[in-house]
C-alpha cells in the first residue's frame, strides 16, 4: 500500500517573492499552509475560504480580511489594517491577535465562527462587533476613539463572550449589548477591563448600535 502525506507549505508575499499580492498568495495555498507578508503596502481587501495562518512582518498595511462561510477559520497577526478591518461570517473559528487598526474592526458572526479569538490588538476608530455567534475570547485589546469599543447582540449565542484585560478609552460606549442577552449587570464572563474616558463604559438597549 502507497500512502501520501501532504506537509503544510509556507508561501512567501513581497515584491521580491514569488507572490506579489496576498490573494495570489492565498489563491495558491492549501489549508493549514502559512503566508508570510513581507513589509509593505497591499490595497487589498483578502478573501479566504481556507484554514490559513497569515502573518505580516514589521506590520504591513493591507485594507483588510475577509474569511468566507465554509472556510476552515484561520490565524491573522502582525498586520496594520487600513480601511474594512476583518471578518469572519459563518467560517470556522480565527485568532485575530496583534495587529493595529485604524478607523475598522473585527465582525464576527454566525455559529461556526463561535470559538474565535481576538487578543493583544490595538483598534483606534473601530469597533469589534459579534452577533449570532458565541464563545468568543477578546482579550488584552485596547479600543479607542471608537463609537462604540464592542458591540454584542443580534440572539447571542451561548455560551456569552469571555471579555477579560481589555481597555475601553474615549469611546462613546464602551461597551454596548443588545437584543435579548440578559442584563449587563450580570455579565459574569467580563474581568479585568478598563474604561478610561468614554461617555458611557457599558449600555444596554433593544436594538443593535
Amino acid at each position: 500500500m502507497l500512502c501520501s502525506i501532504a506537509s503544510a507549505a509556507t508561501l512567501n508575499v513581497g515584491s521580491n517573492q514569488k507572490y506579489k499580492t496576498i490573494q495570489s498568495a492565498v489563491n495558491a495555498a492549501h489549508d493549514g499552509d502559512t503566508i508570510k507578508v513581507a513589509s509593505g503596502t497591499y490595497k487589498e481587501t483578502v478573501t479566504f475560504q481556507k484554514g490559513l495562518t497569515i502573518l505580516g512582518t514589521n506590520y504591513p498595511k493591507v485594507n483588510g480580511f475577509y474569511a468566507q462561510e465554509g472556510g476552515g477559520g484561520g490565524i491573522i497577526n502582525g498586520f496594520s489594517i487600513q480601511k474594512d478591518g476583518v471578518s469572519s461570517g459563518y467560517a470556522g473559528e480565527c485568532l485575530i491577535r496583534n495587529n493595529y487598526f485604524y478607523n475598522c474592526g473585527v465582525d464576527i458572526w454566525g455559529g461556526p465562527s463561535g470559538g474565535s479569538t481576538i487578543m493583544n490588538n490595538q483598534i483606534t476608530g473601530g469597533t469589534i462587533s459579534l452577533y449570532d455567534t458565541g464563545g468568543i475570547t477578546i482579550t488584552g485589546n485596547t479600543i479607542s476613539k471608537s463609537k462604540c469599543g464592542l458591540s454584542i447582540g443580534d440572539s447571542m449565542r451561548a455560551p456569552m463572550p469571555t471579555v477579560s484585560k481589555n481597555t475601553f478609552k474615549n469611546c462613546n460606549y464602551g461597551v454596548y449589548i443588545y437584543s435579548d442577552i440578559g442584563d449587563p449587570g450580570k455579565l459574569t464572563t467580563f474581568s479585568g477591563n478598563k474604561y478610561i474616558g468614554n461617555k458611557v463604559n457599558i449600555g444596554w438597549g433593544t436594538k443593535s448600535f
